[in-house]
């Protein structure tokens, strides 16, 4: 998957994405970082096609993913986001069943074995039958992930998934999907709020702002004081946390 000088813009004086040249490592796991409103959002829907470049081109597979239906993207392209839209009390199983509509016409045909392998990914098996709702927020978002799985795509794709989750269920999902990718080989596109959640868990990094590609590389040559606090506008020291390693501290002014 690669972008070719892409552009892409809201409206003629709202210039989202500028020229935007770069390649998704396959089999990796990559992480959008940058300040509000660098385009971090905008990007990863010209990467999903639901947006289509002003210019430029986007291809999966060294085919334009705007060429591709719908079902076709949703065969190859999984997105988990912030935020679910759930329908009455849906249960753990009827959610993840709904990764398997690129491959049947019903949800009602999809017997809860063909789900299974899924739920066990995300290491929730016992609970197909219990409702979403009284789950908590970490196993919620490990649903919505096992959904995602059942599409069974190359890429999958996740706006800011730790937003709404305290820092136990964090950590959980991030050795969740460090896990999956190593276990599954799948390529995996983040986009993180937090920088050093972003440097621990990636591959690879594309440094942006202001809809502009500043830096891709792997994150141990990213890790340089200067230009994280040019980037983000912020002054930023880079220590080493025992047991931990490189860590990014915001400094005051």
């Amino acid at each position: 998957m690669e972008l070719r000088h892409v552009d892409y813009s809201y409206g003629a004086s709202q210039r989202q994405i500028t020229d935007f040249t770069a390649t998704v490592p396959e089999s990796q796991i990559l992480t959008i970082i940058g300040p509000n409103g660098a385009g971090k959002s905008t990007l990863l829907k010209l990467l999903m096609g639901t947006l289509p470049p002003e210019h430029g081109q986007v291809l999966v597979d060294n085919q334009p993913v705007a060429q591709l239906s719908k079902r076709q993207r949703a065969t190859k392209i999984a997105l988990v986001s912030q935020q679910h839209q759930v329908y009455d009390e849906m249960t753990v199983g009827e959610v993840v069943k709904t990764g398997r509509l690129p491959f049947h016409s019903l949800l009602a045909t999809i017997p809860d074995e063909e789900i299974r392998p899924f739920l066990t990914q995300v290491h929730l098996e016992e609970l197909i039958h219990r409702p979403l709702q009284s789950l908590s927020g970490g196993q919620q978002q490990r649903v919505w992930l096992a959904a995602a799985l059942a599409q069974e795509p190359q890429y999958l794709f996740l706006d800011e998934p730790t937003t709404y989750l305290d820092i136990r269920y964090q950590q959980d999902l991030m050795s969740l999907i460090k896990e999956l990718n190593r276990t599954q080989k799948i390529t995996i596109v983040l986009i993180l709020h937090d920088i050093n959640q972003a440097f621990k868990i990636s591959d690879w990094i594309w440094l942006i702002k202001q809809g502009r590609l500043v830096a891709a590389d792997e994150p141990v040559k990213l890790l340089d004081a200067q230009l994280l606090s040019t980037t983000f506008g912020l002054k930023v020291e880079i220590v080493t946390v025992p047991d931990y390693g490189p860590y990014i501290v915001q400094l005051s002014d």
